[in-house]
């Protein structure tokens, strides 16, 4: 073991009274099942641990990086030179027509609360993975609706690692994007407004949202990490598809090593046959290049890809 990551390990266990794995396959925690070894991985059930880890890291210049559901990302064959935390703080309570989530819980299990307590809103994402600390960094939505509309106030661990509360207004919520992308905040829970309805309409929403899902999506058991570029804004302020785009540069045709584009959706790559991250790059670069210049659009990954060395920190956002 590298002298640095056996120092930072002892350390790490003095602050956060929990050990630290290290050589953990970030293959099992990546929904495309690709990426090598984290020199440090540690998964955190509560708010202390998670504060405590992002500290310490922080504390010894450690690089770190924070995970949800690994739905979101590609990691590096090569793996991580530095900490992998996994979110793992869930967790669900209501009042009136406000639900305060934590931010490790799976959108799933979110959906189906508000479901059975008639709250009307959150259906749209049915059959999104992830977890609500990824969807509301990246502002995540379908079916023109997205959670930053819902989202009243949040408490938030900053780069110094204080604490602080804030409103909606303080993500400057855009399409897929917030303003913690850039000031790298981490999200610890979140209260949603939503409205009163009724638990069986909201059912009958969400069955047909999964409906529409299978008849456009990949199988869930395809290893993918859904949607890979953003749907782009033309100069005239339409958005257009990118799988609408990507169809007719002949995307549904390419593949490039292990990786190929999906042939019932051109805007998902996934791992056919033991792709490597460089396969993944190497067929998004080449969809990026048909598109700039079939149509003289920049396509924008909606992936986050983690390479094995990063400069600083990130929260994350799958």
């Amino acid at each position: 073991m590298d002298t640095s990551v056996s120092s930072f390990r002892r350390h790490f266990l003095e602050r956060v009274g929990k050990p630290l794995k290290t050589s953990v396959s970030l293959k099992n925690y990546s929904h495309f099942r690709i990426g090598g070894k984290a020199e440090g991985f540690f998964e955190a059930h509560s708010v202390k641990d998670l504060t405590q880890g992002v500290e310490v890291a922080r504390k010894h210049s450690f690089p770190y990086f924070i995970i949800g559901g690994g739905f979101n990302i590609l990691f590096d064959d090569k793996g991580f030179r530095g900490l992998i935390i996994k979110n793992a703080v869930s967790g669900i309570k209501a009042k009136d027509k406000v639900v305060e989530c934590w931010s490790g819980t799976f959108l799933e299990e979110l959906i189906h609360f508000c479901k059975e307590r008639g709250l009307a809103g959150l259906e749209f994402f049915a059959g999104i993975p992830g977890t609500v600390g990824g969807a509301v960094c990246s502002n995540a939505g379908a079916f023109g609706k997205e959670v930053g509309n819902y989202v009243q106030k949040a408490s938030l661990l900053d780069r110094e690692g204080k604490k602080f509360e804030v409103g909606r207004e303080y993500f400057s919520f855009g399409y897929r994007q917030s303003g913690i992308q850039k000031t790298l905040d981490i999200v610890l829970n979140v209260s949603f407004g939503l409205d009163k309805g009724s638990s069986v309409d909201i059912k009958k929403r969400m069955d047909e949202i999964l409906q529409e899902r299978e008849k456009k999506h990949p199988p869930k058991h395809i290893a993918c990490a859904g949607s890979y570029f953003k749907n782009p804004v033309l100069s005239s302020g339409e958005k257009v598809p990118a799988a609408e785009l990507l169809e007719k540069v002949g995307a549904k045709k390419l593949e490039v090593g292990g990786a190929s584009v999906h042939p019932s959706h051109a805007n998902f790559i996934f791992n056919r046959r033991n792709a490597s991250s460089g396969d993944v790059l190497q067929l998004a670069s080449e969809l990026k290049r048909r598109v700039r210049e079939k149509f003289g659009v920049e396509l924008e990954e909606e992936v986050t890809y983690l390479p094995e060395k990063i400069s600083g920190s990130s929260p994350g956002r799958e």
